[in-house]
Formats: structure tokens, sequence, C-alpha cells
């Protein structure tokens, strides 16, 4: 038999099943994240599945040659996971120079440069960027994280195997509880950081806090050959219903439990249908499909290669949306991977190492290269900005533009009331606060100036990840610390699609009821909101929650009062292009703001509440650092 057909027949059909059903959970969270709402659960059967893979094999080596060759065992693992990924890199990286704009593509840089040395993981977290927040910025290679957690565990554990075999005599019980000991120090390491005031982000990167999985997918492994006739019966019941369970689990969305607990329980699941695959039974026949075979086989693959699908074929980008985007992803996703299966990944198992030496070192040397050359973005590049804290209001002055806010409270003067056409009564002179995403953070500058030159002092909150089910408790508290301690008179809201796939998991009633706890966070301090229509010109759901805040004005009449901007940056066409009659409204990624789609936004919304005046439009307001031309394609 030659090494291929040996390497095929040392396969277990049923594994590669279960990772071909990790990997479709993984793809239909990322492709359609109402489907499956905790779909991001099969990174974790990943990893618990390759803890006990990786563990067995270990121990199958030491069965059959008496010693554990950790320098061959990293030799096969550079072999099955380099070469494909350096590939993705290589042409992700080309298409990144002709489709994404710098914000994004120096985003790419840093974590894709990460990504070849494996601690994209820990990157990340020192950039407090969640995985919300880098997925929400298309960041192309956020979801190499999982790999680099992956590889660090390669690194580490057989050295502590084999650590561990050598202390106890290579008796195999103490390495069972040592590893069980450290499955359960990882799981309560977790519980025990989590706060749900605060991104988990993490403990959802760490390696630490992440372990739990691989050590209980090792613990599965090291008990595997004690199983006996009873147990293998009792597997065969216990595996079909872990494997619903965690379908069940999958369905659901509660941060909550996954991080008290939670993880460890699906890795506890995913543990015992490994073992079950081992043995004839119900799931290992359901699992052993061809079909399911064939994905499991080229998950790797399929991984590497779906979130770029995703980032890079966006409805605007390709001019398709619902069934037809869906089916481009997927073709591109099939196309990777069947093209890094057929000239990397499966010639490589069976090269001589010298050849794999020669692949690997000048793949890697030519995605660095690749890397390297994409533009570098300015300190705005919003998929670089940290979203793991609420940032701290700041007050705009003209003097000093972004000024820190006081810690002072601040007792304005009395303020003359002037009732306004659309039914707001604001005062002559007051202050306004800003909130929003990324969207409005663009917008932000213009604002600013067009308050101040209205005589209004504007407290500035809008930033880049910010919706209104993200940090929620957090977020709520600053808004309404703000408004009482600044006297709040108006609050200007404007909101993109963050919220979109909490809407579709938990209903209208519920988002509606976070909309008012909001309105009473805002009007804290006795003010009122207008509240924006979304930025047009994005994805194309963006404007999908409109419908919720359009309401408002019925349900709050002379408090609340909701504005459509959207025909403010409308081509005669009806279209909303980057450039409409000569003016440049949009940076590169076609969403967020220039100087001049700030301007007629913020015109557009002073105008309406009689705030407007003709004085700040050509200030140096223009100069902010978000509109740098040379890397978002605003003008100089």
């Amino acid at each position: 038999m030659d090494a291929r057909k040996a390497h095929s027949a040392s396969r277990i059909g049923a594994l590669d099943g279960l990772r071909a059903v990790a990997v479709s959970a993984v793809l239909v969270y990322h492709f359609s994240p109402g489907s499956l709402p905790s779909g991001f659960l099969g990174v974790d059967v990943f990893m618990a599945v390759s803890g006990f893979i990786v563990t067995n094999l270990l121990l199958r080596e030491r069965a059959r040659l008496g010693r554990i060759h950790i320098g061959a065992f990293w030799g096969r693992r550079f072999r099955r996971l380099v070469p494909a990924l350096v590939l993705m890199v290589i042409v992700v990286s080309a298409l990144l120079h002709y489709l994404a704009p710098t914000s994004v593509a120096s985003s790419a840089r840093g974590q894709g440069l990460s990504a070849m040395l494996y601690v994209t993981n820990w990157k990340l977290i020192a950039s407090g960027v969640s995985y919300g927040g880098a997925i929400g910025a298309r960041s192309p290679f956020v979801h190499l994280w999982s790999l680099a957690v992956e590889e660090q565990f390669y690194l580490i554990w057989p050295v502590v195997l084999v650590g561990l075999l050598a202390i106890s005599r290579k008796r195999v019980w103490p390495v069972v509880a040592v590893t069980a000991m450290g499955a359960v120090a990882s799981a309560a390491w977790m519980a025990y950081l989590y706060n749900p005031a605060q991104d988990p982000l993490r403990l959802y990167y760490g390696t630490d806090t992440r372990a739990q999985a691989f050590l209980i997918g090792a613990l599965a492994a090291l008990v595997a050959p004690f199983v006996g006739a009873r147990s293998k019966a009792l597997l065969r019941a216990l595996g079909p219903v872990a494997f619903v369970a965690l379908l069940v689990v999958m369905l659901t969305d509660a941060p909550g439990f996954l991080y008290r607990g939670g993880f460890a329980l699906v890795a506890i699941s995913a543990a015992l249908c490994a073992l079950a695959t081992m043995h004839a039974g119900p799931l290992a026949r359901a699992l052993d499909q061809p079909g399911l075979r064939e994905l499991g086989r080229v998950s790797y693959g399929v991984y590497l290669w779906h979130w770029p699908a995703v980032t890079l074929l966006t409805p605007d980008r390709v001019g398709a949306n619902g069934f037809t985007l869906l089916g481009l992803r997927l073709a591109f996703t099939a196309a990777g991977t069947a093209f890094s299966w057929l000239i990397i990944e499966r010639p490589l198992t069976i090269a001589r190492p010298r050849r794999i030496a020669l692949t690997g070192g000048v793949g890697v040397s030519v995605a660095t290269v690749a890397l390297v050359a994409l533009p570098a973005g300015h300190a705005f590049a919003y998929a670089d900005m940290r979203t793991d804290r609420v940032p701290a209001p700041v007050v705009y002055t003209t003097s000093q533009p972004r000024a820190p806010h006081p810690a002072a409270r601040v007792h304005p003067k009395p303020k003359a009331q002037v009732v306004r056409a659309q039914g707001l009564t604001l005062p002559a002179q007051g202050t306004a606060m800003i909130v929003g995403d990324s969207g409005m953070f663009s917008a932000t500058p213009a604002f600013s100036a067009g308050l101040d030159a209205a005589g209004w002092r504007v407290v500035e909150t809008a930033y880049p990840g910010i919706g209104l089910t993200r940090l929620t408790d957090q977020l709520q508290q600053e808004w309404s610390t703000a408004a009482r301690q600044y006297h709040v008179d108006l609050t200007i809201v404007m909101l993109g699609s963050w919220d979109l796939a909490w809407e579709q998991e938990h209903g209208a009633g519920a988002y509606r009821a976070l909309i008012e706890r909001s309105v009473a966070s805002f009007r804290s301090g006795g003010g009122k909101v207008l509240w924006l229509s979304a930025l047009p010109g994005g994805e194309s759901d963006a404007d999908a929650l409109d419908r919720y805040y359009s309401e408002l004005q019925q349900r709050y009449p002379g408090v609340v009062d909701y504005l459509d901007v959207r025909s403010a940056l409308a081509a005669p066409d009806g279209s909303w292009p980057r450039v409409v009659n000569g003016r440049v409204l949009r940076q590169l990624d076609g969403w967020h703001l220039c100087q001049d789609g700030a301007d007629v936004v913020a015109t557009t919304a002073l105008d309406h509440v009689g705030l407007g005046t003709s004085t700040w439009h050509a200030g140096s307001w223009r100069t902010d650092g978000r509109y740098a031309p040379a890397n978002e394609g605003c003008p100089s």
C-alpha cells in the first residue's frame, strides 16, 4: 500500500463527517447570522476534535515506537497547515489591492502578518478589536484567530504530554487527572473573568481561556483506549444525544451561559461525539457518509476561504443579494478550497520533507511581501479601533476641537425656548450629544462645527462598532450620565446595521424595548432626540432597522423626531455613488463619509431642527484625520 492509500485508510470517516458539520455551522453563521445565531460554536467543535485527534496520534506513535517524536509532529503540522494558509493570504492580499479601501487593507496587513506567526488572537486582544467589531469592519483575516490558538496548542501540548508521561512513568491515569484539572482551570478562569457589562474579547480570543476545548478533546483521547463493552454501549446512546445538543445550542443566543461553563459543555459534547465516532453506532453511521466525509476532509480549506468570500464579495461590489450573493460566495469558497486542495494540500501529503520546507518557506516569504505591500492606513482605520470599551465623551470646542470633557459638572445658564417647525422645542443655545457608530463618527466633525456655529456645545460619543445591542449596559449608563452631566438638550442619533442579527434572533418586541431604554438614557437630562436614518450606500441591509426608528415620532410626539437623510446623499437617478455632481461624498469603502458627505448630512439634520447656519461649511473641521485623502479617497 503506497503512502497516499495508507494516509487515506488511516482516516475515520465519521470524524470527517463531524468536522463537516462543524464547518457548515460556521459557514451558515457567517453567510446568514440570523439562521444560526451561535453557529460560531462550530469552531469550538473543531477545537475539541483537534485535541482528540492530535492526542490520539501522539499516543499511537508512543505505543508503536516507544516514544513521541515532537519534531516530526511539528513538521507534519507545518505541512498540513502552513502552505494552505500562505496560499490564501497571497491570493486575498492581491485582491485587496484592487477591491478594498485602505482602512480595511491596513487592518488586514497587521492581522495577516500576525497570522503568519500564528498570534492573530493576541493581536486582536492587544488592539481591543472584538469579533463583531472586526467582522463589521470587513477584516478578511480576522477568522484566523482560531487557527492561531490551534497552532499554539500544537506547539505546547506535545511537550506537556511528553513531560507528563515522563513524570508519571508512562502511566496514563495521572496524565488524565492533570489534563482534566487543566480543562477545569481554563473553564473556571473564563467564568471568573467574564463580566456581562464588558466586551468579552479577551476571553473569546485568549489561548488560556480557550484551552479548555482542546484539553477536553485530549482527555477523551486519553481515556479512549480504556473504553470497554459497557462504555461502548453507553457511547452509542450518548453520542446522538450530544450531537443533537450541539445543534440545539447553536440555535440559541446566550453569551452569559457560554462564558460561564457553556463553552466547556459544548466541548464535552463534541468530545463525546468524537469518541462515539470511534465505534459502530447510529452517530458513526449518520456521519460516515460520502458527502460529509469529503467536506470534512477539505474543511480546513473551506474555513480558510469562506470568510474572505464574505468580505470581498459584498452586495454593492457584486451587484447582487439574497440567493445570488450566497451562490457567489459559496462558489468563491469552493474554488479556493479546490485550488488549495489540488495544488497544495493533497500533493504535500506525500511530498518529501525538502520539498515541503521549500514550498512552505517560499510561500511564507511571498505572503509576507504581499502583506507588507498593502497600504498602511491612518489612525482612524476603523477596524483597528478598540471596541472592547465604551469611549469617554469628548466636548467639542472651537479652540480645541477634540478636548477631553472636564470632570467638573457644568451648570449652564437658563435658555430661552424656541419652538421648531418640526415639533421639537429647543433652546436658542444649548448642548447636543452625538451618538452613533463609525458612520456617525465620520459625520461628527461636520455636526460639531455646525452646532458650534449655532452657539451650541457638543458632546461627542459616536464611535466605530457602536450599536444598541453591544456593551448595552455600559453604553446606556454612559449616555445617561453624559445627558445629566452636560444637561443635554438634543441627542442626535445615527446607527448602522450592527443590531440586525440580534433583532432577527430576539424579535421586534425585544428590540423596541431596547430602543425605549436607549431613548430614556438620552433623555436623562430632560432633552429631546433627533433619530436619523442609517447611512445608505453600504451593506444592502443597512436600513433594515429604520422602521423601528421612524415609529418614535408617533410614540413620542414633540420629544423624539425622525429624519430620513438618504435623499441628501442621492444622485439624480436615486442611487448613492461616492461622487455626486462632482462632490466626493464617501470614502473608498463606499459608506463612510468624506467632508462633503458629512456636510450634507449635518446640514440636512441641522436645518430640520432650525439650527442651520451658513458660516461653518469651509471650516478647519475639514482637515480632521478621518478624512485623510491619501488613505480614504477624500479631497485634501
